[in-house]
């Protein structure tokens, strides 16, 4: 009884967690009252407060939602780095398209966070985004950052190249409905984007795997 109680009283917090998402998504985090949140996630206000006494416990939630999914969806171990360059580089770009393509609330909710000053974008910079950029980094610099000392690439400011070109390509398609980004497939779209990637950052020789 005890274990079923639990489990429906997890299911129960994401199902606020979930509801609540899309509200400071289309609302901030300032404009969203308690009430609302509970007939979102049809609920009574009470049962929202049981789960999650205050707003900084629902943040933190949401937080920690979105950080274990990106973990699942793309863990960064042995088997990305085992991939040759524009494999590496086409799996970090399809997965966080692939997400936003199921779901770009959490785009959405970032995008509100950077601007109202909330902490959630910049602890998900850290706990996520960061980690993938250094992972990017070294590659950068273990494969490309060997040159003669005038054509050498910075493996900090390249990483920050890709996953703006990530990023920029994301808020064309869900945000400004670019019309050519949102009729191109996304697996087109992301190896378009890794292997303009990789000639630049091969140089004007060609010297990426990508041309090959």
């Amino acid at each position: 009884m005890r274990v079923r109680q639990r489990l429906a009283g997890e299911e129960r917090s994401r199902s606020i967690v979930a509801a609540t998402l899309g509200l400071f998504a289309r609302r901030g985090f300032t404009g969203v009252t308690s009430r609302e949140i509970a007939r979102a996630a049809g609920v009574s206000e009470a049962l929202v407060f049981k789960h999650f006494p205050d707003k900084n416990r629902l943040y933190r939630a949401i937080l920690q939602a979105k950080i274990e999914e990106s973990e699942r969806s793309l863990p960064l171990d042995e088997s990305l780095r085992a991939l040759d360059d524009e494999g590496f580089f086409l799996a970090i770009a399809l997965d966080v398209m692939r997400r936003v393509e199921e779901d770009d609330t959490f785009l959405r909710l970032l995008l509100r966070s950077a601007m109202e000053g909330h902490d959630l974008a910049r602890e998900f910079r850290r706990a996520r985004i960061d980690k993938v950029r250094a992972l990017i980094e070294h590659r950068i610099r273990e494969r490309y950052g060997r040159r003669p000392q005038g054509d050498v690439v910075d493996p900090a400011l390249a990483a920050r190249v890709f996953t703006g070109m990530i990023s920029a390509s994301l808020l064309s398609r869900h945000i400004f409905n670019e019309p050519v980004l949102r009729r191109t497939p996304i697996e087109r779209w992301a190896r378009t984007l890794v292997r303009v990637f990789l000639h630049g950052i091969g140089g004007a020789g060609g010297e990426c795997e990508a041309g090959s």
